[in-house]
């Protein structure tokens, strides 16, 4: 059997809040969009929203962006690797309904069986991590 997640609601308004308090580092603008990226292996072509899915290098340079999806799709059922998720989610900025702006950092979901286990930006890890580790 293979293990699978889907974030409760709790999960994805904690990995949203703290998306957004990222971002605002970054930009002054009120609301944000974000985008779960969608990311290939280097080595064997493969694509998935689980980088560890597709790479085992903890940096996960052995990958590239693919393409971006809306933040709907955090909301899915996603397929564990290894017992783990890892998603790397794009902040843009969004100055009106429907549009999206400039992009304004990078953030990575990590993920157990359990649900949201860490939130990390681009330099630094940890920012947000679940009170029971």
């Amino acid at each position: 059997m293979t293990e699978s997640i889907r974030l409760s609601a709790d999960d994805v308004r904690q990995l949203r809040d703290v998306a957004e308090r990222i971002a605002r580092r970054h930009s002054s603008v009120r609301r944000f969009a974000i985008e779960i990226a969608e990311r290939f292996s280097l080595t064997t072509g493969n694509a998935a929203l689980n980088i560890r899915a597709i790479s085992a290098d903890p940096d996960w340079a052995d990958t590239d962006l693919n393409q971006t999806f809306p933040w709907s799709r955090i909301r899915e059922r996603h397929i564990l690797a290894n017992g783990g998720a890892l998603f790397d989610l794009y902040i843009y900025e969004r100055p009106g309904i429907g549009e999206t702006g400039d992009l304004v950092c990078c953030v990575q979901a990590e993920l157990d069986g359990q649900g949201l286990i860490a939130v990390h930006a681009d330099s630094t890890r940890d920012v947000w991590r679940r009170s029971d580790l």
